[in-house]
């Protein structure tokens, strides 16, 4: 068995945190407006919902949103079809624009979200991986849940320390949508400092932090239940 080191990225996010300001149309609109001709162009604007105002594209199952709401701005890209390093220049684009229109004050936390996906042998079976091997919970799940398992694995919450800023969760467990990969998400949670909007570069610093910490960390951790078993 072989967990393969290049891993499939499918959801990027990043949530910031400010002031509560009202959430206006006019202003949102022209922000959707001022981002066309750039990278961060979306198709549409739904402005339907009096509670948020969402920019949004869709190229085959991938989509592309931003989602204004009174006290935050999520900026989703889910089923990736584009690598972190465009996400980036989506965030270059748009944080500084946003601050401008909204005038919202700092961003006072932001949330950087990755998931991907990393891939077992052909004919491995995620879920005997993790409950098994890593777990070493052979045969002791079903004699007590007694119905078939769709989807398991673990859940760590790392909190902040001297040397490592924000909380990271962290989820890894089977993929409901592949039987031979293993669905890896890391949400970390950035508030020690408030981050201007024209400073887009703080918060690529977290999300970079965080893909760090899948590739550096978890991968190392998963393949190390991967090798031969000595006898």
């Amino acid at each position: 068995m072989a967990i393969q080191s290049e891993d499939c990225i499918i959801h990027m996010s990043a949530e910031l945190v400010h002031i509560p300001v009202p959430l206006n149309r006019q202003v949102c609109q022209q922000i959707y407006v001022n981002l066309s001709g750039t990278r961060a162009a979306y198709d549409s604007i739904d402005a339907s919902n009096p509670a948020m105002i969402r920019l949004y594209s869709r190229r085959g199952r991938a989509e592309s949103a931003a989602l204004f709401f009174p006290d935050r701005l999520l900026l989703v890209e889910e089923w990736c079809d584009i690598p972190l390093s465009t996400f980036e220049e989506k965030l270059r684009v748009i944080l500084p624009k946003v601050g401008e229109m909204r005038k919202a004050g700092p961003m006072l936390v932001n949330a950087a979200t990755i998931r991907s996906t990393f891939s077992l042998g052909a004919h491995e079976d995620a879920r005997v991986f993790l409950l098994e091997r890593v777990c070493g919970l052979a045969d002791r799940i079903q004699p007590h849940f007694q119905r078939p398992l769709v989807t398991g694995g673990l859940r760590f919450v790392l909190p902040e320390t001297s040397e490592h800023d924000g909380v990271l969760h962290i989820s890894i467990e089977s993929f409901r949508h592949s039987n031979n990969e293993i669905f890896v998400e890391v949400k970390g949670i950035f508030g020690k400092r408030q981050i201007p909007w024209d400073a887009p570069e703080a918060v690529i610093q977290n999300f970079r932090a965080v893909r760090k910490f899948i590739t550096g960390n978890i991968y190392p951790f998963l393949a190390q239940f991967s090798m031969p078993v000595e006898s």
